[in-house]
Protein backbone atom coordinates (compact mmCIF):
# COMPACT_ATOMS: atom_id res chain seq x y z
CA UNK A 1 0.00 0.00 0.00
CA UNK A 2 1.59 3.05 -1.03
CA UNK A 3 2.41 5.13 1.90
CA UNK A 4 0.42 8.47 2.60
CA UNK A 5 3.75 11.31 2.59
CA UNK A 6 1.52 13.62 5.27
CA UNK A 7 1.30 10.76 7.90
CA UNK A 8 3.48 12.35 11.02
CA UNK A 9 6.00 10.40 12.82
CA UNK A 10 4.73 10.11 16.49
CA UNK A 11 6.89 9.70 19.38
CA UNK A 12 7.18 6.78 21.33
CA UNK A 13 6.56 6.51 25.60
CA UNK A 14 9.89 7.00 27.43
CA UNK A 15 8.98 6.24 30.89
CA UNK A 16 7.87 3.24 31.04
CA UNK A 17 10.36 1.14 33.05
CA UNK A 18 11.50 -2.27 33.68
CA UNK A 19 11.50 -3.43 37.54
CA UNK A 20 13.28 -6.97 37.90
CA UNK A 21 13.71 -8.69 41.47
CA UNK A 22 12.60 -11.40 43.82
CA UNK A 23 9.20 -11.56 44.71
CA UNK A 24 7.18 -13.63 46.78
CA UNK A 25 4.72 -15.45 43.81
CA UNK A 26 4.07 -14.96 40.66
CA UNK A 27 5.59 -16.01 37.11
CA UNK A 28 9.44 -16.39 37.15
CA UNK A 29 11.23 -14.57 34.26
CA UNK A 30 8.11 -13.27 32.45
CA UNK A 31 7.62 -9.61 32.06
CA UNK A 32 3.90 -8.52 33.47
CA UNK A 33 2.37 -5.03 32.95
CA UNK A 34 1.60 -3.34 36.38
CA UNK A 35 -0.16 0.03 36.24
CA UNK A 36 0.32 0.21 40.42
CA UNK A 37 1.43 -1.22 43.58
CA UNK A 38 -1.98 -2.82 44.13
CA UNK A 39 -1.78 -4.49 40.80
CA UNK A 40 2.08 -5.59 41.38
CA UNK A 41 0.61 -7.50 44.67
CA UNK A 42 -2.01 -9.00 43.10
CA UNK A 43 0.43 -10.63 41.24
CA UNK A 44 3.58 -10.98 42.99
CA UNK A 45 2.57 -10.55 46.47
CA UNK A 46 3.53 -9.24 49.48
CA UNK A 47 7.47 -7.66 50.45
CA UNK A 48 9.72 -10.32 50.99
CA UNK A 49 12.61 -10.10 52.74
CA UNK A 50 15.95 -9.56 51.30
CA UNK A 51 14.52 -8.32 48.40
CA UNK A 52 14.02 -4.73 47.44
CA UNK A 53 11.97 -4.89 44.32
CA UNK A 54 8.59 -4.25 46.63
CA UNK A 55 10.04 -1.11 47.38
CA UNK A 56 11.05 -0.79 43.97
CA UNK A 57 7.83 -0.79 42.75
CA UNK A 58 6.15 1.49 45.59
CA UNK A 59 8.97 4.06 45.15
CA UNK A 60 8.41 3.99 41.21
CA UNK A 61 4.44 4.83 41.64
CA UNK A 62 5.00 7.40 44.61
CA UNK A 63 7.28 9.50 42.48
CA UNK A 64 5.07 10.07 39.38
CA UNK A 65 5.69 6.67 37.56
CA UNK A 66 2.38 5.01 35.95
CA UNK A 67 3.61 1.86 33.84
CA UNK A 68 6.22 -1.06 34.70
CA UNK A 69 7.10 -4.12 33.76
CA UNK A 70 7.86 -6.57 36.44
CA UNK A 71 10.07 -9.16 36.08
CA UNK A 72 10.55 -11.89 38.92
CA UNK A 73 13.64 -13.27 38.96
CA UNK A 74 14.61 -16.85 40.88
CA UNK A 75 17.06 -15.56 43.00
CA UNK A 76 19.73 -12.43 42.62
CA UNK A 77 22.34 -13.83 40.51
CA UNK A 78 24.43 -13.06 37.32
CA UNK A 79 22.37 -16.24 35.70
CA UNK A 80 19.21 -15.16 37.12
CA UNK A 81 19.37 -11.17 35.98
CA UNK A 82 20.24 -12.26 32.72
CA UNK A 83 17.38 -14.76 32.09
CA UNK A 84 15.70 -11.91 33.44
CA UNK A 85 16.97 -9.78 31.07
CA UNK A 86 16.74 -11.89 28.24
CA UNK A 87 12.78 -12.26 29.08
CA UNK A 88 12.23 -8.69 28.82
CA UNK A 89 13.48 -8.49 25.38
CA UNK A 90 9.93 -9.25 23.96
CA UNK A 91 8.56 -5.70 25.57
CA UNK A 92 9.89 -3.18 22.92
CA UNK A 93 8.47 0.04 25.01
CA UNK A 94 10.66 -0.24 28.28
CA UNK A 95 12.44 3.19 28.01
CA UNK A 96 14.23 2.70 31.98
CA UNK A 97 15.62 -0.40 33.26
CA UNK A 98 16.19 -0.82 37.25
CA UNK A 99 17.02 -3.72 39.39
CA UNK A 100 16.24 -2.49 42.70
CA UNK A 101 18.64 -3.87 45.24
CA UNK A 102 20.62 -5.84 42.77
CA UNK A 103 24.37 -4.54 42.71
CA UNK A 104 27.62 -5.28 42.12
CA UNK A 105 30.13 -5.06 38.80
CA UNK A 106 28.77 -8.44 37.66
CA UNK A 107 24.87 -7.00 37.78
CA UNK A 108 26.05 -3.77 36.45
CA UNK A 109 27.53 -4.98 33.68
CA UNK A 110 25.10 -6.93 32.38
CA UNK A 111 22.35 -4.51 32.78
CA UNK A 112 24.11 -1.87 31.70
CA UNK A 113 25.02 -4.12 27.82
CA UNK A 114 21.61 -5.02 28.18
CA UNK A 115 20.30 -1.20 27.85
CA UNK A 116 22.38 -0.22 25.51
CA UNK A 117 21.60 -3.40 22.99
CA UNK A 118 17.63 -2.41 22.98
CA UNK A 119 18.29 1.31 23.48
CA UNK A 120 17.03 1.53 26.88
CA UNK A 121 18.97 4.01 29.57
CA UNK A 122 19.89 1.44 33.18
CA UNK A 123 19.24 3.45 36.52
CA UNK A 124 21.31 1.80 38.97
CA UNK A 125 21.39 1.41 42.39
CA UNK A 126 24.70 1.92 44.07
CA UNK A 127 27.02 0.10 46.93
CA UNK A 128 26.25 1.34 50.64
CA UNK A 129 29.32 3.12 50.13
CA UNK A 130 31.14 5.32 47.78
CA UNK A 131 34.19 3.30 47.14
CA UNK A 132 32.24 0.72 46.77
CA UNK A 133 30.20 2.10 44.27
CA UNK A 134 33.01 3.40 42.15
CA UNK A 135 34.93 0.19 42.20
CA UNK A 136 31.57 -1.45 40.59
CA UNK A 137 31.11 1.21 38.12
CA UNK A 138 34.96 0.41 36.88
CA UNK A 139 33.52 -3.29 35.87
CA UNK A 140 31.28 -1.95 33.55
CA UNK A 141 32.79 -1.20 29.91
CA UNK A 142 33.06 2.46 29.07
CA UNK A 143 30.82 1.91 25.55
CA UNK A 144 27.73 0.60 28.03
CA UNK A 145 27.82 2.90 30.86
CA UNK A 146 26.72 5.47 29.03
CA UNK A 147 23.42 4.03 28.83
CA UNK A 148 23.41 4.34 32.45
CA UNK A 149 23.24 6.44 35.42
CA UNK A 150 23.84 5.83 39.18
CA UNK A 151 22.42 7.90 42.51
CA UNK A 152 23.93 8.02 45.65
CA UNK A 153 23.19 7.38 48.76
CA UNK A 154 20.59 4.80 49.37
CA UNK A 155 17.41 6.41 50.71
CA UNK A 156 15.69 5.70 53.91
CA UNK A 157 11.98 4.61 53.41
CA UNK A 158 9.16 2.93 55.53
CA UNK A 159 9.97 -0.76 56.29
CA UNK A 160 6.52 -2.70 54.96
CA UNK A 161 7.67 -5.48 56.69
CA UNK A 162 7.81 -3.17 60.12
CA UNK A 163 5.98 0.06 59.63
CA UNK A 164 7.38 1.01 62.85
CA UNK A 165 11.20 1.13 61.38
CA UNK A 166 12.97 2.25 58.20
CA UNK A 167 14.68 0.51 55.34
CA UNK A 168 17.88 1.43 53.12
CA UNK A 169 17.08 0.84 49.49
CA UNK A 170 18.30 1.68 46.28
CA UNK A 171 17.51 5.04 44.81
CA UNK A 172 16.91 3.84 41.14
CA UNK A 173 13.20 2.87 41.08
CA UNK A 174 12.61 6.20 42.94
CA UNK A 175 14.63 8.37 40.38
CA UNK A 176 12.62 6.20 37.19
CA UNK A 177 9.43 7.20 38.65
CA UNK A 178 10.81 11.08 38.64
CA UNK A 179 11.96 10.74 35.25
CA UNK A 180 8.89 9.36 34.16
CA UNK A 181 7.25 12.50 35.46
CA UNK A 182 9.19 14.85 33.98
CA UNK A 183 9.08 12.93 30.47
CA UNK A 184 5.23 13.62 30.69
CA UNK A 185 5.31 17.19 32.54
CA UNK A 186 8.47 18.53 30.44
CA UNK A 187 9.87 16.03 28.02
CA UNK A 188 12.42 13.77 27.76
CA UNK A 189 15.20 16.01 27.43
CA UNK A 190 14.29 17.79 30.83
CA UNK A 191 17.26 17.17 33.46
CA UNK A 192 15.89 15.36 35.99
CA UNK A 193 17.73 17.46 38.78
CA UNK A 194 17.72 20.98 40.25
CA UNK A 195 15.85 21.86 43.37
CA UNK A 196 12.48 21.61 41.76
CA UNK A 197 13.17 18.08 41.38
CA UNK A 198 11.91 16.37 44.92
CA UNK A 199 11.97 12.86 46.02
CA UNK A 200 8.69 11.78 47.03
CA UNK A 201 8.12 8.86 49.85
CA UNK A 202 11.40 8.61 51.53
CA UNK A 203 12.23 9.62 55.27
CA UNK A 204 15.60 10.97 53.78
CA UNK A 205 19.09 9.57 52.56
CA UNK A 206 21.11 6.56 54.40
CA UNK A 207 23.87 9.53 54.63
CA UNK A 208 24.60 13.02 54.47
CA UNK A 209 26.50 14.19 50.84
CA UNK A 210 27.86 17.40 51.76
CA UNK A 211 28.73 20.00 49.05
CA UNK A 212 32.38 19.02 48.64
CA UNK A 213 31.59 15.30 48.45
CA UNK A 214 28.73 16.03 45.55
CA UNK A 215 31.18 17.67 43.31
CA UNK A 216 33.72 14.29 43.76
CA UNK A 217 30.97 12.58 43.45
CA UNK A 218 29.89 14.03 40.30
CA UNK A 219 33.57 13.78 39.16
CA UNK A 220 33.35 9.86 38.91
CA UNK A 221 30.22 10.07 37.18
CA UNK A 222 27.40 9.26 40.50
CA UNK A 223 25.01 11.96 40.88
CA UNK A 224 24.12 13.17 44.27
CA UNK A 225 21.33 12.74 46.44
CA UNK A 226 21.04 16.18 48.87
CA UNK A 227 18.67 17.60 51.29
CA UNK A 228 18.54 21.03 50.54
CA UNK A 229 17.19 23.27 53.13
CA UNK A 230 13.35 24.55 52.00
CA UNK A 231 13.66 21.97 49.32
CA UNK A 232 13.73 18.57 50.88
CA UNK A 233 15.46 15.73 48.98
CA UNK A 234 16.25 16.65 45.70
CA UNK A 235 18.41 14.88 42.54
CA UNK A 236 21.50 16.85 42.44
CA UNK A 237 23.21 15.72 39.49
CA UNK A 238 22.19 14.54 35.93
CA UNK A 239 24.83 12.68 34.47
CA UNK A 240 25.72 9.05 32.84
CA UNK A 241 27.77 6.97 34.17
CA UNK A 242 30.01 6.51 31.46
CA UNK A 243 29.66 9.54 29.28
CA UNK A 244 31.92 11.63 27.77
CA UNK A 245 31.37 14.95 25.73
CA UNK A 246 28.22 14.67 24.01
CA UNK A 247 27.07 11.88 25.57
CA UNK A 248 27.91 13.16 29.54
CA UNK A 249 24.51 14.22 30.47
CA UNK A 250 21.97 11.77 30.84
CA UNK A 251 18.73 13.93 29.18
CA UNK A 252 21.03 14.15 25.99
CA UNK A 253 21.43 10.31 25.84
CA UNK A 254 17.82 9.81 26.89
CA UNK A 255 16.48 12.31 23.86
CA UNK A 256 18.88 10.62 21.36
CA UNK A 257 17.12 7.33 22.13
CA UNK A 258 13.76 8.98 22.01
CA UNK A 259 14.35 10.43 18.28
CA UNK A 260 15.90 7.54 16.93
CA UNK A 261 12.83 4.97 18.00
CA UNK A 262 10.36 7.42 16.78
CA UNK A 263 12.15 8.11 13.59
CA UNK A 264 12.69 4.15 13.12
CA UNK A 265 9.31 3.56 14.32
CA UNK A 266 7.99 5.85 12.18
CA UNK A 267 9.52 5.06 8.92
CA UNK A 268 8.39 1.66 8.70
CA UNK A 269 6.63 2.46 5.32
CA UNK A 270 9.85 2.65 3.71
CA UNK A 271 10.07 -1.21 3.67
CA UNK A 272 7.53 -0.75 0.82
CA UNK A 273 8.76 1.95 -1.48
CA UNK A 274 11.44 2.24 -3.69
CA UNK A 275 14.93 3.31 -2.62
CA UNK A 276 15.36 6.40 -4.74
CA UNK A 277 15.11 10.32 -4.64
CA UNK A 278 11.40 10.19 -4.27
CA UNK A 279 11.39 7.90 -1.21
CA UNK A 280 14.27 9.59 -0.16
CA UNK A 281 12.69 13.45 -0.39
CA UNK A 282 9.36 11.96 1.74
CA UNK A 283 11.75 10.73 4.22
CA UNK A 284 13.26 14.28 4.84
CA UNK A 285 10.26 15.86 4.94
CA UNK A 286 8.60 13.75 7.56
CA UNK A 287 11.71 13.49 9.46
CA UNK A 288 11.87 17.26 9.52
CA UNK A 289 8.39 17.91 10.43
CA UNK A 290 9.07 15.46 13.56
CA UNK A 291 12.01 17.09 14.35
CA UNK A 292 10.19 20.64 14.22
CA UNK A 293 7.96 19.20 16.62
CA UNK A 294 10.84 18.56 18.74
CA UNK A 295 12.33 22.18 18.37
CA UNK A 296 9.07 23.81 19.21
CA UNK A 297 8.64 21.94 22.36
CA UNK A 298 11.42 23.68 23.35
CA UNK A 299 13.95 20.55 23.56
CA UNK A 300 16.43 21.44 21.26
CA UNK A 301 19.45 24.70 21.72
CA UNK A 302 19.25 26.47 18.53
CA UNK A 303 17.13 29.67 17.89
CA UNK A 304 16.00 28.65 14.83
CA UNK A 305 14.91 25.11 12.95
CA UNK A 306 17.95 25.91 11.04
CA UNK A 307 20.56 26.08 13.62
CA UNK A 308 19.03 22.85 15.78
CA UNK A 309 18.86 20.37 14.01
CA UNK A 310 18.99 18.92 10.45
CA UNK A 311 18.56 15.61 8.28
CA UNK A 312 20.15 13.81 5.37
CA UNK A 313 18.90 11.02 3.36
CA UNK A 314 20.09 10.49 -0.13
CA UNK A 315 23.46 9.75 -2.17
CA UNK A 316 25.26 11.44 0.64
CA UNK A 317 24.30 8.76 3.00
CA UNK A 318 24.51 5.92 1.24
CA UNK A 319 26.69 4.01 -1.25
CA UNK A 320 25.52 2.59 -4.16
CA UNK A 321 26.37 -1.05 -2.70
CA UNK A 322 23.63 0.33 0.24
CA UNK A 323 20.98 1.06 -2.30
CA UNK A 324 21.25 -2.32 -4.64
CA UNK A 325 20.85 -3.98 -1.24
CA UNK A 326 18.01 -2.46 -0.25
CA UNK A 327 19.66 -0.16 2.99
CA UNK A 328 18.38 3.34 3.53
CA UNK A 329 19.98 5.30 5.90
CA UNK A 330 19.09 8.61 7.56
CA UNK A 331 21.41 10.87 9.53
CA UNK A 332 20.03 13.37 11.85
CA UNK A 333 21.95 15.82 14.24
CA UNK A 334 20.54 17.89 16.41
CA UNK A 335 21.64 20.09 19.32
CA UNK A 336 20.39 19.65 22.60
CA UNK A 337 19.77 22.02 25.18
CA UNK A 338 23.19 20.49 27.17
CA UNK A 339 25.81 20.21 25.51
CA UNK A 340 25.70 22.98 22.72
CA UNK A 341 27.47 21.26 19.98
CA UNK A 342 25.54 18.91 17.74
CA UNK A 343 24.54 15.31 18.16
CA UNK A 344 24.48 12.87 15.60
CA UNK A 345 22.19 9.99 14.82
CA UNK A 346 22.27 7.54 12.32
CA UNK A 347 18.72 5.62 11.76
CA UNK A 348 19.17 2.28 9.10
CA UNK A 349 16.26 0.67 7.91
CA UNK A 350 15.50 -1.83 4.78
CA UNK A 351 13.78 -0.46 1.76
CA UNK A 352 12.62 -2.11 -1.23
Amino acid sequence: MPHDPSAAIEGVPTGTAALLGEAAKGPVAQPVLVTSLTEFQRTFGAPVAGSELFLGVSQFFANGGRRAWIVRLRGGGVPAVRRGLSALEIEDDVGLLCLPGLTGGRVLAAAAAAARKRGAFYLADPEASRAATVDALRRVPPADAAYMAVHFPRLLVTDPLKPSATHACGPAATVAGVMARLDRDRGVWAAAAGTDVRVQGAVGPASTVSAAVADRLRAEGINPIREIPGHGLVLWGARAAGGSGEWRYVPVRRLALYLEHSIDRGLGWVVFEPNDEPTWSRVRAAVGAFLDGVFQAGALAGPTPATSFYVRCGADTMTQRDIDRGILNVEVGVAPLRPAEFVHIRIRRPAR
